[in-house]
């Protein structure tokens, strides 16, 4: 019997989510543009930079999951 090549199980199938609701959505994006805004006023070395990118990936997912019109 040949073993199986690709990913088998639950890891195999993406995490799949419901699209955001339009609020959901409208808040992202006001929080994508105010991180944005934050991220260029303070120092590129500065220790929150981390930590605000980790919030910008997290509204940028939810804007990626809305139903392309």
């Amino acid at each position: 019997m040949s073993k199986s090549k690709g990913r088998t199980g639950a890891h195999a199938r993406a995490n799949i989510q419901p699209p955001p609701t339009p609020a959901e959505l409208d808040a992202a994006r006001r929080e994508i543009a105010q991180i944005e805004s934050k991220l260029a006023d303070i120092a590129a070395g500065h220790p929150s930079v981390k930590t605000w990118k980790a919030r910008l990936r997290t509204a940028q997912a939810v804007v990626a999951r809305a139903p392309k019109a």
